[in-house]
């Protein structure tokens, strides 16, 4: 075998070491453990900066373990590498309200809605950011929305 062909089966055992991580850490993620999952989408992180949905996982993890200003940075690289991933900014969109910062939070899910109108959850938390804001009226029509999108999905 050659330095070529080693590199190259090299390069594919690593990419398999970093799906085999992220695979571990959705698992742990599932179960509840956190930390630990945090712990490898952060490794996999390390070896993969360009990968989106590695932030995206490490974002959620964050935010279950209350550590909402670190999912919104996981989530800012999330949105910065995968404009339309809906899932970030959805996910973005909770972290800002749980810091209370509801208009930035309700821009979020309207950029998610203008990614994919049938986004329940988008329009969920859409409508918690406007009941946030006392635009009640606005909050009922998303919720409604919501429920609706959900009803037919079903």
């Amino acid at each position: 075998m050659n330095t070529s062909s080693h590199r190259q089966e090299a390069f594919l055992e690593f990419g398999k070491e970093i799906k085999n991580w992220i695979r571990d850490a959705k698992n742990l993620a599932e179960d509840g453990f956190y930390e630990q999952a945090l712990t490898l989408y952060q490794k996999a992180s390390e070896l993969e900066p360009d990968n989106g949905l590695i932030y995206f996982y490490c974002g959620d993890a964050e935010a279950n373990l209350g550590q909402f200003e670190k999912a919104l940075s996981s989530f800012d690289r999330a949105v910065e590498l995968l404009p339309n991933h809906s899932s970030s900014w959805i996910f973005r969109a909770v972290a800002l309200i749980h810091l209370e910062r509801y208009v930035e939070a309700l821009t979020n899910c309207e950029r998610a809605i203008s990614i994919d109108a049938n986004e329940h959850e988008a329009w969920l938390f859409r409508g918690v950011a406007l009941q946030r804001l006392g635009q009640y009226r606005k909050a009922y029509a998303s919720f409604k929305q919501a429920t609706d999108l959900t009803e037919t999905q079903h």
